[in-house]
């Protein structure tokens, strides 16, 4: 009853108050045997209500034992308190309940029943004055024991395939689920805090590609165990899939023991782990929503708890983080907002805006930055500021993500049809998106189904969400760049002192931040800097852009310097499809007159 609803086993009680009724109705005329009836269905009512409406039947591990000891004395009374002499042995019933107990509980609980009912039939024989030994009595024991062990064993087996993790048998999504939907409706009431904690390995991709799946496996295996081993009784943990795992913290009093649960992990996993005759060090960053602060339902907690360990991502890895809601943005507004957000995303309110990135020397059109813009059918156009960050906090900055990138390679598809220069569209990858798993292989459908040309389209990935994870993003920096698209590092000087990653990533284009550019001609420090991103990136054969150009003064200077590109209000602010179209126009035209 703590893998199943109890549904299925409070229903099948209902038979043998329904059979005591029919025996009473046409061989037994016996009043008693009414009583019973009743006394039964009054039984099986109570755990039809235990199991459909309440939080499950007897969920409460101390409760365990109640089914067994009322079926046993309701047992006992219906083969002794009758006089059962006639033409049918009712010695049958016991096959009745043994199957249920063996699908609902396993082959344990109904071999503990099956012995029960060794004892009732002995008592029936004894109180009817018949013969145990007999051969009705030896093809009901065998009929009991081929129920408990065919259904017993089969339910096992699903039980397990349905409900447990395959490679390290801990419980799934689906069962863990179940877990906390129990809980909350147990502690509703109550003053006592659950804490759901989602924990994810920070360097899993890079041991998986690098030592083979196997040795990955091992890995999950390993990590599973010493998790378990830092755990007090009640936790359950759980893996979601690939180098996910949940943990479900039942009955806290304060969320200090959910902070010092995950520093306990965090310690043991930063031991090394041996794989293979090898060494192998890994680290996991874990988010942690509370209830009923964070969320006072399933999907919430979990939704929220997913966030909180993005969060701890963002700090680097090997940490921990509390959930906690933008701190700009009150609790009606950001659900308003998020409702709106949904709903834009399936009426498709989503607009792309273009930015023109050109050649320094030449003036040439090189690259247009395709932006999102949310142009709501009440409110008008709503800033990115305004609904990014929330988009990345709830996870809809995914699907919003491969709306853009479809419809910036449906556009550029478009432009080479009619002929315009073969300039490339460049579209953000949110820190989220990036540490998507299936990036590849969504950007690659996204190609396929506008038949767009991976040359025509580049990626821009901010500084600080590079560095987050500097081996997983090395990784999905290859793959990303085994399909021939242009990477470029965003805002770069800004995040982290990472010049020295930048011969590990396969990226072709830095933007220098525009914070530097704004200065440029009037602060040396910014001068230097600017001249000392644009020489290495030279000599490591990297083009270099120039974001926020917005007077002739700094562009002149950015030529001096030999930057490849540039880009701001000076060149083009974002404009719409239409307006791109006749800036190009008119550029090609300014320069056919010259």
């Amino acid at each position: 009853m703590f893998y199943k609803s109890g549904r299925i086993f409070s229903l099948g009680h209902t038979l043998i108050p329904v059979i005591l009724f029919c025996l009473y109705g046409t061989h037994y005329r016996q009043p008693i045997i009414l009583w019973l009836a009743c006394l039964f269905l009054l039984w099986s009512f109570l755990l039809i209500y235990q199991a459909f409406f309440t939080s499950g039947l007897y969920s409460d591990k101390k409760k365990y034992w109640l089914p067994l000891v009322m079926d046993s004395i309701l047992y006992a009374a219906i083969f002794t308190l009758p006089d059962w002499q006639g033409d049918y042995l009712v010695t049958w019933l016991v096959l009745f309940l043994v199957p249920i107990y063996a699908f609902e509980l396993g082959i344990f609980s109904s071999l503990l029943l099956s012995l029960i009912h060794v004892i009732h039939l002995g008592l029936f024989h004894i109180t009817q004055h018949t013969s145990f030994w007999s051969l009705n009595t030896l093809f009901t024991l065998c009929g009991v024991m081929m129920f408990m062990v065919l259904a017993g064993y089969s339910s096992e087996k699903l039980n397990k395939m349905a409900n447990f993790d395959p490679l390290t048998m801990l419980p799934n999504r689906l069962l863990f689920r179940r877990y906390l939907n129990q809980a909350l409706k147990e502690k509703s009431a109550s003053r006592k805090l659950i804490a759901v904690l989602f924990l994810d390995l920070d360097r899993f991709k890079y041991i998986n590609d690098t030592m083979g799946h196997l040795a990955g496996d091992e890995l999950l295996m390993t990590v599973a165990q010493r998790i378990k081993e830092e755990l007090p009784p009640q936790a359950l943990l759980a893996r979601l899939g690939g180098d996910e795992y949940t943990l479900l913290l039942p009955n806290i009093k304060h969320p200090d023991e959910a902070a010092a649960v995950s520093e306990s992990i965090i310690r043991s996993l930063e031991q090394s782990i041996p794989i293979r005759h090898r060494e192998v060090f890994i680290t996991t960053s874990i988010g942690i929503a509370l209830f009923p602060d964070d969320g006072k339902d399933t999907e919430t907690l979990m939704k929220n708890a997913d966030i909180a360990m993005y969060r701890a991502k963002e700090h680097g890895g090997s940490t921990y983080q509390f959930y906690a809601p933008p701190v700009n943005t009150s609790g009606i507004e950001r659900i308003q907002m998020e409702t709106m957000l949904r709903h834009a995303l399936e009426r498709d309110e989503f607009v792309v805006h273009y930015q023109p990135r050109i050649d320094a020397d030449t003036g040439e059109l090189v690259c247009v930055e395709a932006l999102a813009r949310w142009n709501h059918p009440e409110l008008g156009m709503i800033p990115p500021k305004d609904f990014i960050p929330l988009a990345e906090d709830t996870g809809l900055v995914i699907p919003l993500g491969e709306q853009i990138l479809y419809k910036a390679c449906s556009q550029r598809k478009r432009w080479l049809d009619i002929g315009l220069p073969p300039f490339r569209v460049s579209v953000n990858l949110s820190p989220r998106q990036f540490r998507q798993k299936d990036l590849p292989q969504m950007i690659e459908r996204v190609l396929k189904e506008t038949r767009l040309s991976p040359e025509y389209l580049e990626l821009e990935l901010t500084e600080s969400a590079a560095m987050q994870d500097v081996t997983y993003a090395e990784q999905m920096l290859n793959d990303l760049k085994r399909m021939l698209l242009t990477i470029a590092i965003d805002d770069f000087g800004t995040g982290y002192s990472s010049l020295s990653y930048l011969k590990k990533f396969p990226i072709d284009v830095i933007k220098i931040d525009q914070s530097f550019i704004s200065g440029i001609h009037k602060n040396s420090d910014d001068a230097a800097i600017v001249k000392a991103i644009i020489a290495l990136a030279h000599t490591l054969k990297l083009n270099v852009t120039a974001e926020g150009v917005e007077t002739l003064e700094q562009l002149d200077y950015l030529k001096q310097l030999q930057c490849n590109e540039v880009q701001g209000y000076l060149i083009g602010k974002p404009m719409s499809t239409q307006t791109l179209n006749d800036w190009i126009e008119y550029e090609q035209y300014y320069k056919a007159s010259k």
